[in-house]
């Protein structure tokens, strides 16, 4: 195993000086405020988050472009800053990387094995960017960050991190969505797996497995563009290396932007095509039609994505005749219940389908 300070030297990051007694203890005192009082689920103590955060090593460095501005390194238990951010903002992206701190899973050796949402096997990770994601989700949450909306990659979206992993952000908060706010984020923390064995059983085993393993992908491409667009910034090309790059980086835009619709429309058909099979009530009707009418304010879109317009028009048919099923067993005059059915479920659902609400948290499940 390569030193500590190899390790450092290998992804660009050049300790310049320790951030002084007074500053770590404010951060401290920052965090562990915000944990209390954002997550009062989390049941934890401000004295002991106190102690805790106050004793993690903190270093201002030198960081490659295009990196995050703030680094959590495992191995010596250090987060580092990039030179030259306000403190302001230190103390917000402290957030991210202390939570790190708090999910990671060693052995008696120090190797980790978990960190959060993400396991580790053999020196391979499994599920990094959807840890990522949600650490990232919980930061924007509990730093108050605007909610904007955003377009990367010829994609259009919402996101509560324009800044910092806005795509995976999205697509957390989707899954978020359905799953629930609080078992996400508790197991994010705690590194337990209620949130996945609730994962697995809403959108089914495989489909679960090829989410994860499409935020890896979208994760890994984009640092691959990084690079690239660093490459070009900084490296003296010829005409036909500058092409080849370039078009590199156009071929690798396109396949983040493939890749994001492929999970976002896993997303939305595994959760409701599941939910749509266990439909026995009229008020199970209500509730689907509800909360899939309510996905529609977290989606991303592009010209020519018809995808969730096409999916919803058919599931309000779909359960157009389920209503009348269930009606016909239980009202004798359903014939007139089932005319005002088909108004309401299916006009009105389509009447505004793509105008954005606006949805918040309340109790984090209701983001």
């Amino acid at each position: 195993m390569i030193s500590i300070e190899q390790e450092l030297q290998k992804n660009g990051i050049k300790a310049i000086c320790p951030i002084n007694t007074i500053n770590v203890n404010e951060i401290a005192t920052y965090i562990s405020h915000i944990l209390c009082s954002k997550f009062p689920d989390f049941n934890l103590n401000y004295n002991n988050l106190f102690t805790r955060i106050s004793r993690i090593n903190m270093y201002i460095a030198e960081m490659p472009s295009g990196m995050s501005d703030a680094c959590y390194f495992y191995r010596n238990e250090t987060i580092y800053f990039r030179k030259g951010i306000s403190f302001d903002e230190i103390k917000k992206l402290a957030f991210h990387e202390i939570i790190h701190h708090f999910q990671e899973i060693k052995d008696s050796n120090g190797v980790l094995h978990r960190l959060g949402l993400c396991s580790y096997l053999k020196l391979k990770s499994y599920g990094l960017a959807l840890n990522e994601a949600s650490v990232q989700l919980m930061s924007s949450f509990a730093n108050n960050e605007k909610r904007d909306t955003v377009t990367y990659y010829g994609i259009t979206f919402p996101t509560d991190s324009p800044s910092y992993y806005p795509l995976l952000c999205n697509l957390v908060k989707q899954i978020g969505y359905l799953t629930g706010f609080a078992t996400l984020f508790e197991s994010t923390f705690f590194a337990d797996n209620a949130f996945f064995d609730k994962f697995k059983f809403l959108f089914g085993e495989n489909n679960a497995f090829k989410i994860q393993q499409n935020f890896d992908k979208l994760l890994s491409i984009e640092e691959r563009i990084i690079k690239l667009n660093n490459k070009v910034q900084t490296t003296d090309m010829t005409y036909y290396k500058f092409k080849n790059t370039t078009d590199m980086i156009t071929k690798y835009k396109n396949q983040i932007k493939k890749t994001f619709f492929d999970t976002q429309n896993l997303i939305l058909t595994s959760y409701f095509n599941a939910r749509a099979n266990e439909i026995r009530t009229t008020n199970d009707i209500y509730e689907f039609r509800k909360k899939l009418y309510s996905f529609n304010n977290l989606i991303g879109t592009a010209d020519n994505y018809s995808f969730f317009n096409d999916y919803y028009i058919s599931k309000m048919l779909e359960i157009d005749k389920k209503y009348e099923e269930i009606t016909n067993k239980d009202d004798k005059n359903s014939l007139a219940v089932v005319k005002k059915s088909k108004l309401s479920i299916i006009l009105n659902s389509l009447k505004s389908i793509f105008i954005h609400g606006k949805t918040e948290y309340q109790n984090l499940d209701n983001m």
